[in-house]
C-alpha cells in the first residue's frame, strides 16, 4: 500500500487528474446554478459577468483553443528539459523536475482549463430566449489564471536548466535529510560492534530475508519498534536504506528470549514495514542526493561537456554536506525507550564509506586537471573543520592516499607545488 501511495504522489498525472476532475465538477455546478438559481444569482452578481449563450460559446471555444495550445507548448518544453537533464546532468535528476509542485500544478491548470471550457460548451444551449450565462466569464478568469501559471512555469524552467540552481536545490534537499538523520541519531544511542554482539549473546534468533529484489527505499522504524516492544525482542537490521538486496539477502535478525515468541510475531507484517522498490529514493537516504551531485560533477568532467567549473562547484557543495556528517560514529544505532521493553538496532552510516563514495569517481575522472584535485583537498579541509577525532584521521589518510596517487600521475613541478601546499594546509588544520 505504501508503494502505491508513493507512486501516486510522484506520478506526473496526479495534479492534472485532480484539477481536471475539479474543473468538470465546477462546470457542472455552474450549469446547475444557471438553470436552478438564476434569479437568486442575479441579486448578487453584476450584469457584467452575464453573457448571451451564443457569445458564451464563442468565448469558451477561444478559451479551449488557448489552453490546448499552452498545454502542447508546455509538454514540448518539458520534454526538451528532460532530455537536457539526462544528457548534460544525470538521469537521476529528471524526477526532481517532474516532482516539482509548480511544474505539476501548471500541467493541472492547463489541462483542467481545457476540460472546463469543453464541458461548459457541451452544457451551453442556445435558444430563442437567449438565456444569460456566467460560464464565459469564469472561462476568462480561468485563462488569466492560466497565463499567470504559464509565466511561472517559464520562469521555473529557465531556473531549473541552470546547473548552479539545480545543485543548490539538491544541496537543500540533502541538508534537510542530513538534519533529520542527525536529529534521529541524537535521540538514540550508538553501540560498537562488540557491544551489539554482547547484547544479543545467548539469545534465540530468527533471520528474515528480503521479500523481493530491489533497493531498500524506506523503513518504518516506529511501527517496528512497537512490534519489538510488544514481544520483548530485538530487531537487528543487517542492511541500510539505499542498499540493493535480492531475495536471498538477509535483511534483519530477530533476537528473543522465549522459543514460542515467533508464533506471535507476524513476519509478513514486518516485511510490509520495509519498502523495497526498483530504484533509490531520497525519502530516508540522503546519500542518494549526494550521489546525484557526484554524477553531475562526473558528467561535467566528461569530454563531451568539458565543464570543470561545475565539477569544482559540486566538490565545494559535497564538502559542505559531508561536514554536517563528519561527527557520525561507526557502529550501530540503538532505538529504545528507557521505560519500554524491546528495541531496534540498525547499522549506522560509515563516514569512511560516505567519503570514498563522494570523492572517488570525481577524482578518477578529474585527475588530469590539477584544479579539480586542489579543490578536492580544499573540500576535505572543509569537512575536517567539524570532524570528530576518529574521522579526522580518516580524512588525513584519504588526503595522503590522494596526493600520493596524484604525484605519481604528473611530473609537472608547478602542479606538485600547488597540491603539496594544499595538502599541508589540510594536515595542519
Amino acid at each position: 500500500m505504501k508503494k502505491i501511495i508513493n507512486k501516486i504522489k510522484t506520478s506526473i498525472w496526479l495534479y492534472p487528474t485532480i484539477y481536471s476532475i475539479g474543473a468538470f465538477i465546477l462546470s457542472v455546478g455552474i450549469k446547475i446554478l444557471e438553470t436552478t438559481y438564476s434569479d437568486e444569482m442575479s441579486l448578487y452578481l453584476s450584469t457584467v459577468f452575464y453573457t448571451k449563450s451564443e457569445l458564451a460559446q464563442t468565448v469558451l471555444g477561444i478559451v479551449a483553443s488557448a489552453f490546448i495550445t499552452i498545454a502542447t507548448f508546455t509538454f514540448s518544453t518539458t520534454m526538451v528539459v528532460l532530455t537536457m537533464y539526462s544528457s548534460q546532468f544525470t538521469p537521476r535528476v529528471v524526477e526532481n523536475f517532474l516532482n516539482n509542485k509548480v511544474t505539476m500544478k501548471s500541467f493541472g491548470v492547463f489541462l483542467s482549463g481545457f476540460i472546463f471550457a469543453i464541458s461548459s460548451l457541451l452544457f451551453t444551449k442556445t435558444s430563442q430566449n437567449e438565456n444569460l450565462v456566467i460560464s464565459a466569464s469564469i472561462g476568462v478568469i480561468y485563462v488569466i489564471v492560466g497565463l499567470v501559471y504559464f509565466l511561472i512555469f517559464i520562469h521555473n524552467v529557465a531556473t531549473y536548466v541552470q546547473a548552479s540552481h539545480l545543485i543548490q536545490r539538491l544541496q537543500d534537499e540533502a541538508r534537510k535529510k542530513i538534519k533529520e538523520y542527525n536529529d534521529f541519531e541524537d535521540k538514540a544511542s550508538i553501540l560498537s560492534k562488540e557491544e551489539m554482539i554482547e547484547m544479543v549473546k545467548y539469545k534465540y534468533f530468527f533471520d528474515v530475508y528480503a521479500h523481493s529484489d530491489g533497493y531498500i527505499q524506506e523503513i518504518n522504524y516506529q511501527k517496528l519498534q512497537k512490534i519489538a516492544q510488544n514481544h520483548n525482542c530485538i530487531i537487528c537490521f543487517k542492511k541500510v536504506v539505499g542498499q540493493f538486496i535480492s531475495l536471498e539477502t538477509k535483511i534483519l535478525t530477530i533476537y528473543y528470549e522465549e522459543k514460542n515468541i515467533l508464533d506471535e510475531i507476524d513476519i509478513e507484517e514486518i516485511n510490509k514495514l520495509i519498502l523495497i522498490g526498483n530504484k533509490k529514493t531520497q525519502t530516508q537516504d540522503f546519500s542518494f542526493t549526494i550521489q546525484k551531485i557526484v554524477e553531475i560533477a562526473v558528467k561535467a568532467l566528461s569530454p563531451g561537456i568539458n565543464d570543470p567549473n561545475t565539477a569544482i562547484h559540486c566538490l565545494n557543495i559535497i564538502g559542505i554536506l559531508l561536514r554536517d556528517l563528519s561527527h557520525i560514529e561507526k557502529g550501530y544505532i540503538l532505538l529504545k525507550k528507557d521505560d519500554e521493553l524491546g528495541h531496534i538496532i540498525y547499522e549506522a552510516y560509515d563516514f569512511e564509506v560516505l567519503l570514498d563514495d563522494a570523492f572517488s569517481q570525481i577524482i578518477f575522472y578529474g585527475q588530469a586537471d590539477v584544479s579539480v584535485i586542489v579543490v578536492a583537498l580544499k573540500s576535505l579541509r572543509i569537512i575536517k573543520t567539524k570532524a570528530s577525532k576518529y574521522n579526522r584521521e580518516i580524512i588525513d589518510n584519504y588526503a595522503k592516499y590522494l596526493i600520493e596517487k596524484q604525484l605519481k600521475l604528473s611530473d609537472d613541478k608547478l602542479h606538485h607545488t600547488k597540491i603539496k601546499n594544499e595538502y599541508i594546509d589540510l594536515i595542519n588544520l
